[in-house]
């Protein structure tokens, strides 16, 4: 994990999830499991990157969305995902992504939530929170511009409001969530253009 983590903070609750059902599976006394099992390539932002992305880009006073009723959380949740959208990450995060991409190559990647809540006991948060799919084969300026986009864009999910109501119906409204990002390399095979 180390080697393939950027920033601070933790790896979240769906990265560390990955972590430990691989490790179960490779301690499986199974041969035909245990030889068949590939975790994928995987990237972990560390889930202190989100304040910085919010502070850097003067987006705190949208953290008062899980007070709001819901038509007013909906009404603002496109305009909360173009704020995101516009914003950027700090130059030290650029260059950690623009490696991640020359090291992965033309492989297509997931982006994914990893939020500290996320895959705990009783608090699944299925479906709340983005993971955004990257084709990757475009030059590296593109890549990149997709892959920020796609990291912003699951920041921005921690204040989509079936996230929000989820978190308040169990009572975990001022929990802090912050959400780390998973990134991971897609397996499969090429064929033609196809993946």
């Amino acid at each position: 994990v180390h080697l393939h983590k950027i920033g601070h903070g933790r790896i979240g609750g769906k990265a560390a999830g990955m972590l430990l059902a691989a490790r179960i599976l490779k301690g499986c006394t199974w041969d035909d499991v245990r030889n068949n099992i590939r975790t994928p390539e995987s990237y972990y932002m560390g889930s202190d990157l989100m304040y910085t992305f919010i502070s850097v880009n003067n987006l705190i006073h949208w953290n008062d969305q899980k007070y709001k009723p819901e038509d007013e959380m909906r009404r603002d949740y496109p305009k909360i995902i173009k704020d995101y959208d516009r914003s950027s990450f700090p130059p030290s995060v650029i260059q950690r992504l623009e490696t991640l991409l020359t090291s992965v190559g033309k492989r297509p990647l997931i982006v994914r939530s990893s939020s500290l809540l996320e895959d705990n006991f009783g608090t699944a948060f299925a479906g709340k929170y983005e993971s955004i799919f990257c084709p990757n084969q475009s030059s590296l300026e593109e890549n990149l511009k997709a892959l920020t986009h796609a990291i912003a864009r699951i920041y921005a999910s921690t204040i989509n409001p079936n996230a929000l109501l989820y978190r308040r119906g169990r009572g975990l409204l001022d929990y802090d969530e912050r959400m780390a990002v998973l990134i991971q390399v897609v397996e499969g095979n090429q064929f033609e253009h196809y993946y």
